[in-house]
């Protein structure tokens, strides 16, 4: 983020992770909504525990070479909760962790209900967040759900968690940019990252229609990840292919025409050549 703009994936398990990998990303978005969907087959309502994201996420490290951020929502308790999350998170080899400040249990954006903790309770949690690490390698990202209050509050709020140590804040916006056109939105963004000082985290939803991820990163953005882009795409084509072989008993194959058209193109892209290597194969 230095040196330039962060273009990462957003995945939820380990296979989702290696994918990315393979295709070319650079760094890894570890979706608390995907975790919890693909786990649990829940919705993004704060169900998944802090050992069974640890443990989850330790796979997911596991299977690739990049960083990978990881979403521990609101820290799983009390600040004496958050310390001992991000250690354990750091113990499971996780580059980046995103913490925010909503009431727990927290609840997806999408849905109504969000509600923040004081400014108070939010700077304890990012404090033992802070003072929980070992490695200054280790990237705190500050997130901040004040959209559903006002802007001058989510504003302040970035500015409170830089100046206590935040390595990036991360500004949820979507109620700002209802009802605004693209070209609006982006207009916003672009004045919104210019108030913010330090790097600034994009929340996660798609650019406006007719931009990209690099018209976010030009707009002041550092680190860029498309959350639910995976997870609706995995839903939708899982739900397309046991449709078809329900209503006509055969599977029509359409994968042949992917990158991986067979399993074992897929076992390739999971480093089977590694695992003959060491088993002597």
């Amino acid at each position: 983020m230095a040196s330039a703009p962060v273009i990462a994936a957003a995945c939820y398990d380990a296979l989702s992770a290696r994918i990315a990998e393979v295709v070319g990303f650079d760094a890894l978005y570890l979706s608390g909504m995907g975790v919890e969907v693909s786990q649990l087959g829940a919705p993004d309502i704060g169900l998944v525990t802090m050992s069974e994201l640890a443990s989850h996420a330790a796979r997911v490290v596991d299977a690739v070479q990049l960083p990978v951020v990881a979403d521990i929502d609101a820290g799983f308790g009390g600040s004496i909760n958050v310390y001992r999350t991000v250690r354990t998170m750091e113990r499971a080899g996780i580059a980046g962790l995103q913490i925010e400040d909503q009431v727990q249990p927290k609840k997806c954006p999408i849905l109504p209900g969000r509600a923040v903790v004081s400014r108070e309770a939010a700077l304890d949690r990012l404090k033992a967040a802070l003072d929980a690490r070992r490695s200054s390698d280790l990237v705190i990202i500050a997130r901040t759900d004040a959209d559903v209050n006002s802007l001058q509050e989510t504003l302040e709020r970035c500015e409170m968690f830089r100046e206590a140590g935040a390595d990036v804040v991360m500004p949820m916006y979507g109620e700002f940019i209802k009802g605004l056109s693209p070209v609006e939105q982006m207009d916003f963004l672009r004045k919104m990252c210019a108030r913010i000082r330090g790097p600034v985290m994009a929340q996660g939803s798609l650019p406006p229609p007719g931009f990209t991820a690099d018209d976010l990163a030009a707009a002041g953005f550092r680190f860029v990840m498309f959350a639910s882009s995976a997870v609706l795409t995995t839903v939708n084509s899982l739900a397309k292919l046991y449709r078809g072989i329900k209503e006509s008993g055969v599977d029509d194959r359409r994968y042949k025409d992917g990158e991986f058209p067979m399993l074992l193109d897929v076992f390739k892209a999971l480093h089977l050549d590694r695992y003959n290597a060491i088993d002597g194969g």
